[in-house]
């Protein structure tokens, strides 16, 4: 991998930029020191590029490019971002057959993923397979200093080994996708909502709630929820939830945890600085 950096000048701090989440699109940057990564590539890369000089990062120095799955919200920018800026591209190896079929893959910057642990620059990374109905889909670990951030979304369960993958996790991007509710009464079509609520869909609210009460949490957690349904799911919905569940155990939101929403249009960061 290329030495990379990421701003002017070397920062500490271990940066998550959510810059858009939700059905029309994906996209995360994790930055620390001199390295930066991205997380999928759904939205354009005009988008990606603008949205990482909003935040003093330079796109033309990423040292990587992770793609969860090969669905269009994840990948919609992809090709683009390799064009323009011949960055590494790293995902499992269903999800790269995939990407061949799509005739997204086959430069020479893409790698297929060997092993569950990767190092680039200054972050590490693990891997860890999620249930959806994509062919190879997997969450992310990063590491850096004192910190991990664990990404977990288009995954219909949740099970003990991606339990353990969220595990001490002090930045993490969940994913609450829908109300089970608004999902039954809403406007999709029956074969659509069984997708979204069967094991290999999304993750509702409640479930999100529990994987929060389930995981071992550390004193300083924050949380973006994220890949939210924009007709399935609403904000106050899904804070209603979050915060009847973890009530009933005395956990209380920006005591025990910090909670934000993923955005469509918006970047939403979580910062964690070394002590």
């Amino acid at each position: 991998m290329r030495e990379n950096t990421v701003a002017e000048g070397n920062t500490t701090a271990f940066q998550v930029h959510v810059l858009a989440s939700g059905s029309k699109g994906n996209a995360t940057v994790v930055a620390y020191k001199n390295t930066a990564i991205l997380i999928d590539a759904g939205i354009s890369a005009r988008r990606i590029t603008q949205g990482m000089k909003a935040l003093g990062l330079d796109a033309a120095n990423l040292a990587g490019i992770f793609i969860t799955h090969e669905h269009s919200d994840h990948i919609a920018g992809l090709l683009q971002m390799v064009k323009q800026y011949d960055v590494p591209v790293l995902t499992r190896e269903g999800t790269m057959k995939a990407l061949i079929g799509k005739r997204i893959a086959g430069h020479q910057s893409f790698t297929v993923l060997t092993k569950a642990n990767i190092t680039v620059g200054d972050i590490s990374v693990e891997t860890f397979k999620t249930k959806h109905d994509a062919v190879d889909s997997m969450g992310i670990s990063c590491y850096g200093g004192s910190h991990k951030m664990t990404l977990m979304t288009d995954t219909g369960t949740i099970d003990d080994r991606m339990l353990r993958a969220m595990d001490e996790s002090d930045m993490l991007v969940l994913e609450a996708n829908y109300d089970p509710q608004m999902l039954r009464y809403g406007p999709y079509p029956p074969d659509l909502k069984r997708r979204v609520a069967g094991e290999y869909g999304h993750l509702s609210n409640e479930s999100a709630a529990q994987a929060l009460l389930m995981m071992k949490r550390p004193d300083n957690l924050q949380v973006i929820l994220a890949h939210r349904s924009e007709k399935n799911n609403a904000v106050p919905v899904v804070n209603d939830t979050v915060h009847r569940l973890t009530g009933e155990v005395g956990l209380i939101e920006g005591k025990d945890f910090r909670l934000q929403h993923g955005q469509p249009k918006e970047c939403v960061s979580m910062v964690g600085q070394e002590a």
